[in-house]
C-alpha cells in the first residue's frame, strides 16, 4: 500500500463572496428556523427544540473552530483593551480547566449544561409564540445575523451614538475672542 496525499483546499472566498456567504448563512438558519416551526406546530416541540438549539450551538462551535468568529484585533479601535483582557481569560479558563480535579469538571459541565438548558427553554418558549413559520424564520435569520456579521450591529449602535443630535461644540480662545470684540 502506498502513501497518498490529500490535500484540501478551504477556499472560503474574499471579500467579493462576503455578501453571498452572509446571505447563505441566513437563508441556511432561516430554512432551520422555519423547520422547527414546521415541527413544533406538528405536536413535537421537544424535537424541533433539539435540532434547532443543537444547530446554533454547533454552528457557533464550528465558527470559532474554523477561526470565523474571533476577538477583535489589535489594531482595531473598538474594543482594543478588551481583547486583550478577553484573550487573557480564555487562556486562563481553558488552564484552569484543565488542572481541575475530577468534582471541579462535573461542576463545570453542570454550570455550561444549566446554560444550555436555559438557552433551550427560550427556544421552546420563542417557537411556541411564534404566530407563523415567516416569523420563525425571520427571528432564526436574525439571530444568524447577529452571529455571522456582529460588525453591521456595533456600526448601527456607533452611528446612533454619533447622530443622536447632541453636538458638542469646543471652542479655543477668550469669550471675547469668539464674539470678535478683541
Amino acid at each position: 500500500m502506498s502513501d497518498q496525499n490529500i490535500n484540501i483546499k478551504l477556499d472560503r472566498g474574499g471579500p467579493e463572496n462576503h455578501a453571498w456567504t452572509v446571505l447563505g448563512t441566513l437563508l441556511a438558519c432561516g430554512a432551520v428556523g422555519m423547520a422547527a416551526w414546521a415541527i413544533s406546530n406538528a405536536g413535537a416541540l421537544d424535537l424541533a427544540v433539539t435540532g434547532m438549539s443543537f444547530f446554533f450551538m454547533q454552528l457557533i462551535s464550528m465558527m470559532f473552530k474554523a477561526g470565523l468568529i474571533v476577538v477583535p484585533e489589535k489594531n482595531s479601535k473598538d474594543f482594543g483593551e478588551t481583547r486583550g483582557l478577553l484573550k487573557t481569560a480564555w487562556r486562563e479558563f481553558q488552564e484552569f480547566q484543565g488542572r481541575s480535579p475530577i468534582w471541579r469538571m462535573a461542576l463545570l459541565a453542570l454550570g455550561f449544561t444549566l446554560g444550555y438548558m436555559i438557552f433551550r427553554w427560550g427556544l421552546s418558549v420563542a417557537l411556541g409564540i411564534f404566530s407563523n413559520i415567516w416569523i420563525a424564520g425571520a427571528a432564526s435569520a436574525l439571530i444568524a445575523s447577529f452571529i455571522v456579521a456582529p460588525q453591521l450591529f456595533m456600526n448601527l449602535v456607533s452611528k446612533m451614538k454619533t447622530k443622536s443630535g447632541v453636538q458638542v461644540k469646543t471652542t479655543t480662545g477668550t469669550p471675547d475672542a469668539e464674539r470678535g470684540d478683541v
